[in-house]
């Protein structure tokens, strides 16, 4: 299973990439998706991005440097997330774009409904050393982490920030949001190349997954434990930094 992440994206960077190539005939005429997909909406497309939403949890967006594959994933097991397919397809239809990087993205949200104050305390005690300066201003500090680690294949990057969780029927939740980015350059001296390598790179997608979620459990959340609610009623994420409390 997926089990606690919340979210899982896998984004095509490429130049000049063109949105209004993103409308729901194309996916589904070209093959990018299958027949029986249905839209959760009507899909958005603005002067500079469009916006896909299916009802079973897969969201496209494309503006002119990047189209992004998401897939709320919390109740999934992985033989069932599709944004990788999805993903792949797209670029096998549109081999010819100048594609120049893969990140694969995923989310995870660790809830402390009965501890409102942890998810705080864990970025600012935990992580951070305390002092003088933490107390600077009128409220509270509110602080994220962004971490970089390179390993063989490619480069992680790590945020952790405060976050709450809106649920419609409850107060928002105080959580913490640990957000992964496996960033792979598209290299290759030939176009053939340059198109294994990004299938190289999506097909890492469960094995990065894995490292994420080794990463977090072994050196982050190692006698942390937050409150067992069901990530995948929450109907929006709230930044902690964008709260006027």
């Amino acid at each position: 299973m997926a089990q606690d992440i919340h979210e899982i994206s896998i984004v095509l960077s490429a130049r000049s990439h063109n949105p209004t190539l993103l409308t729901f005939d194309f996916l589904k005429g070209s093959g990018v998706i299958p027949g029986d997909w249905e839209l959760a909406r009507p899909p958005v497309l603005t002067v500079g991005s469009a916006q896909v939403i299916f009802k079973n949890g897969v969201n496209i967006v494309a503006n002119s440097q990047t189209v992004t594959f998401s897939e709320a994933v919390t109740t999934k097991a992985f033989e069932n997330v599709e944004v990788a397919k999805i993903a792949r397809k797209y670029v096998a239809t549109l081999p010819n774009l100048d594609y120049q990087a893969v990140g694969i993205n995923p989310k995870r949200f660790i809830p402390f409904e009965e501890q409102p104050e942890q998810a705080h305390k864990y970025i600012t005690e935990t992580i951070l050393s305390s002092g003088a300066w933490q107390n600077f201003g009128i409220a509270p500090m509110q602080a994220g982490i962004n971490l970089v680690y390179t390993l063989e294949r490619c480069q992680l990057r790590l945020g952790i920030n405060e976050a709450r969780l809106r649920f419609p029927d409850r107060d928002t939740v105080p959580a913490l949001l640990f957000a992964g980015n496996f960033y792979y350059d598209v290299t290759g001296d030939s176009a053939e190349e340059r198109l294994q390598n990004i299938e190289r790179s999506i097909e890492n997608w469960q094995r990065d997954i894995a490292t994420y979620q080794e990463l977090i459990d072994s050196q982050f959340l190692a006698g942390v434990k937050g409150n067992e609610i069901p990530i995948r009623d929450a109907v929006s994420v709230i930044p902690v930094a964008a709260l006027k409390e």
